[in-house]
């Protein structure tokens, strides 16, 4: 009796760490064959480029404390390539709604497939016009992707924030996001073409992934964990049931 309480108290202890285990705030939901993307086209927040000969990059923008949109790293300027993005602007009425689209272009031989890039941090931030940070989304799972669509336009790998940071930023937010501003941070290895850019759009307008907000994901760490325990406790229940 005390091993079969002792094995069912080791499940749920494992299934407690596996649910409470750090997980993306920004979660990939998948990939969106859109044309008619490129610079301009959408609403761009972010773009950036690879300097020289090096194989990564790194960029943001957001406001100062005064309200003035200030940019940082290997970021490709203006109005139409990387600016903070009000979510009235952008048609985006609640924050399990925002989408985040990441297109990169990185070009492969002539002929073949586009090369592989890894995502490797993303954050979004959120900002009052007067320049206050309200919203900062948390840690974030690195993503490689092998293959890339090609061209800038051709969209993109899409995120969104994960339940219990879209109703933080809703919280955040008080009365309504309208006049509220999105801006990012993101950083990007073996990158080797350019410019990546990110644009945001409501669930809407991604058919197929315009689901409800995602729940928390465990990562590989806390899945290990949690097949460790289950063995763990068949194994005594196993021994138990041979006596």
């Amino acid at each position: 009796m005390i091993r079969s309480k002792l094995a069912f108290a080791g499940i749920a202890t494992t299934l407690s760490l596996a649910g409470t285990a750090a997980h993306a705030s920004l979660v990939f939901l998948g990939t969106a064959d859109l044309q008619g993307t490129g610079i301009g086209a959408v609403n761009t927040v972010l773009t950036m480029q690879s300097p020289g000969n090096e194989t990564d990059e790194s960029g943001s923008v957001g406001l100062n404390s005064s309200g003035t949109q200030v940019t940082d790293g290997d970021v490709l300027t203006g109005t139409s390539q990387t600016q903070v993005r009000s979510f009235s602007s952008v048609g985006i009425t609640s924050a399990s709604n925002l989408r985040l689209v990441f297109n990169a272009q990185e070009p492969g031989p002539v002929g073949g497939p586009a090369n592989s890039i890894t995502l490797s941090e993303l954050e979004l931030d959120v900002f009052t016009p007067a320049g206050s940070r309200i919203f900062g989304s948390g840690h974030f799972t690195p993503h490689a992707f092998n293959a890339t669509l090609t061209g800038v336009g051709s969209a993109g790998q899409v995120f969104g924030l994960d339940a219990a940071q879209a109703a933080q930023l809703q919280a955040a937010a008080g009365t309504g996001l309208g006049s509220d501003l999105i801006g990012l941070e993101a950083e990007a290895d073996n990158a080797t073409g350019g410019p990546e850019t990110f644009f945001v759009t409501s669930a809407a307008g991604l058919p197929g992934l315009a689901g409800p907000p995602v729940g928390a994901v465990p990562e590989p760490g806390s899945l290990a964990l949690l097949a460790s325990g289950l063995l763990f406790a068949g194994g005594v229940i196993r021994r138990r049931s041979r006596r």
